[in-house]
Order: C-alpha cells, then sequence, then structure tokens
C-alpha cells in the first residue's frame, strides 16, 4: 500500500511539472494559451495594428529578465488570437543581424532541424496560413534551418548562417 502511494505521489509530481515545463515560457507574462487580449494590452499597451485574430506591436524589446540585462531590439511582434480570445501564438521579428548566439543566454541549446521536419513532427501547421507539413508558412522556405525547444513550446526560425562567424541569422523566435 505505501509503495502505490509512493508511485502515485511521484507520477503526481511529475505530472506537474511536465505541465509547468510544457507551457512553461512567457514573454512579459504572456503566456500561449493562457493569456488573453486583455492580459497582452496590459502587458505591452495598445498595439501598432489589431485585428480580430491578430495583433501587432512594433519596436519592442526582448528582455525577460535576463540577469546581464541583455536585451534584443524586435522590429514587429505578431500575436495570433484564437477564436476564445486566448493568444494563439505569438511571432518575434528580431531586428537583423540578430544572431543564435544572442539568444542562447535565455534559451540555450535546442534541438536543430529543417522547419518542414519541424511542422511534420509537431503538427504545428495551425500557426500559420498553411495546411500541410509541404507549404510554405508565413512565407518560410520549408529548408531553412530552425531550433525547437519543445520542453518550452519555442521555435528559433533562422534564415541563414553567417559568413563571417558562422552563427546562425534568426528570422523569428516563435512561442506556440
Amino acid at each position: 500500500m505505501k509503495t502505490n502511494v509512493f508511485l502515485a505521489a511521484v507520477v503526481l509530481l511529475l505530472v506537474g511539472i511536465n505541465e509547468k515545463v510544457a507551457g512553461s515560457y512567457s514573454w512579459r507574462g504572456i503566456r500561449v494559451h493562457k493569456s488573453t487580449v486583455g492580459d497582452v494590452k496590459k502587458a505591452l499597451g495598445e498595439p501598432t495594428l489589431e485585428y480580430r485574430e491578430q495583433l501587432l506591436y512594433e519596436n519592442q524589446v526582448f528582455d525577460p529578465a535576463h540577469v546581464n540585462g541583455q536585451r534584443v531590439k524586435l522590429s514587429t511582434v505578431v500575436l495570433n488570437v484564437a477564436p476564445n480570445g486566448s493568444i494563439e501564438s505569438v511571432f518575434l521579428s528580431p531586428e537583423w543581424g540578430t544572431t543564435d548566439q544572442e539568444l542562447r543566454s535565455f534559451f540555450g541549446k535546442g534541438r536543430k532541424m529543417t522547419y518542414k521536419k519541424f511542422l511534420a513532427t509537431t503538427g504545428e501547421v495551425r500557426i500559420g496560413a498553411g495546411t500541410r507539413p509541404n507549404e510554405k508558412l508565413h512565407y518560410i522556405d520549408l529548408d531553412s534551418p530552425c531550433e525547437v525547444f519543445s520542453e518550452s513550446r519555442v521555435l528559433l526560425l533562422y534564415q541563414r548562417r553567417d559568413v563571417v562567424s558562422g552563427d546562425y541569422l534568426v528570422q523569428l523566435i516563435l512561442f506556440y
């Protein structure tokens, strides 16, 4: 009996940890599938443009309470809104020239793959305009390299490698 209770407690603890990890990443307090349009406006103010399905912000920074005060300038931020009013996904578009190394301190190392493989393995085609993994989403080449952080549901999408440094140039940071 004590063994069964102990095992049940361990399973509940692991499930609780997995739930915290699976949706754990938030940017400025905005959590995908949890935050609402109202939450976003409290965190970021009024959007530059607002549609029923999207909020668009410009000139934001990515600075999730970094210990060294590091900040990455963002050109645009697009938040996709689900029919129930919750935030479905967040697309952060960093300023041109931002590299994967500038984001390493925030995310660490993820699993590298192509964007096509990401779509095929995760089934996350609903986050964009396409419906099948062989289509382009958001005008992104399906062979583009990306890095997936499954536990925090973050995707770094790269344009290409910098010729001089060998670092990847970041096209999008996606919370899905």
